[in-house]
């Protein structure tokens, strides 16, 4: 029996032995391994020290400024120097405007510039079409409505390749100073937003003032194309035959405006179809001009006079281009 209680105490005096060594062995080891770790750390951060010393190219992050920030910045910069060289060159376009002897540039370039500058300066066309009988107006306001929603950069990039195309030379006649020099400039890089915009011809055009035209409310529902607006104003007692300060009838406007539910709606209401304006133009002239074939068509069909003649001895045949049939009916 006490052979056996001997033998229990000396294997766990060995157990216990064992652990420990096992423990100390463990220690050892882990403690080995932290110091060459931080020894190892010391070593690199030394290292680095020393090449951020030694090489001036090495370059360091900026923790304040992310990367959308710095994209913005050069785009803010790019940006600057788009509206600087658009400035630039609309001031070459005005001063060549104003030059009788520089050469002369087609009417269709010159709306084309004048249509991007708006874009440029004012964005999408948002007023109203001028009337037919207003050529240039009409011109011009075409010449910005094609243009849609086109981004302002791009109609300024356009603006200036167009420029550099009939003056590859144009900066250096203009005096544009370098960004390292300090020659002032000698012509004004200013652009005035109110103005129709430098173009090389006269192609200027204000629209009517209000003491220019005088517009009643049936005219103008009848401009919009409103036939319920219409509709109300001659049941309630207004002509449907209504002139406005130059002449024109209700009719007048919506052809003019390409209405055909409001020409349709007038025509119904008894509007006379023969009726002149000042210049003595029908709503028929107003349809050939305008190239409005349905509208003439319809106009023709309720008794418009084809012959009929205004202030400059033109009818609606004469001045119709077009292989219309309704409009070559024996006189």
């Amino acid at each position: 029996m006490e052979d056996w209680q001997e033998l229990g105490q000396a294997v766990l005096i060995g157990l216990i032995f064992a652990f420990l060594v096992a423990k100390l062995i463990s220690t050892i080891v882990s403690f080995r391994g932290n110091h060459l770790r931080i020894t190892r750390e010391d070593d690199i951060q030394e290292e680095a020290d020393a090449s951020g010393d030694g090489d001036s190219g090495v370059v360091k992050e900026d923790v304040g400024v992310s990367e959308d920030e710095s994209d913005e910045g050069w785009e803010g910069i790019e940006s600057t120097e788009l509206d600087e060289a658009f400035s630039a060159a609309t001031a070459f376009v005005a001063a060549t405007a104003a030059d009788r002897m520089a050469p002369k540039v087609s009417s269709d370039l010159q709306l084309e510039l004048y249509g991007l500058y708006k874009i440029a300066t004012e964005g999408p066309c948002t007023t109203p079409q001028p009337s037919a009988f207003k050529a240039t107006a009409r011109a011009k306001w075409n010449a910005w409505q094609k243009l849609g929603a086109m981004p302002p950069e791009e109609a300024m990039q356009k603006y200036i390749m167009i420029v550099t195309e009939l003056y590859p030379n144009w900066a250096g006649d203009s005096n544009i100073k370098d960004k390292d020099e300090s020659t002032p400039v000698s012509v004004s890089k200013s652009s005035d937003k109110s103005s129709m915009g430098p173009v090389f011809s006269s192609f200027v055009h204000e629209e009517e003032s209000d003491d220019a035209l005088k517009l009643e409310p049936i005219h103008v529902s009848a401009r919009e194309g409103k036939t319920q607006e219409l509709l109300s104003y001659i049941e309630n007692g207004i002509s449907v035959n209504m002139r406005d300060s130059e002449g024109r009838t209700p009719l007048h406007w919506a052809v003019d405006r390409g209405h055909f539910d409001a020409v349709e709606t007038l025509i119904c209401k008894n509007a006379d179809v023969n009726a002149k304006d000042d210049e003595g133009q029908t709503p028929l002239h107003y349809a050939v001009v305008c190239e409005r074939e349905a509208i003439a068509e319809l106009l023709v069909k309720h008794k418009a006079d084809i012959n009929i003649r205004d202030l400059d001895d033109n009818s609606p045949r004469d001045i119709c281009s077009f292989p219309w049939p309704f409009m070559n009916l024996p006189i």
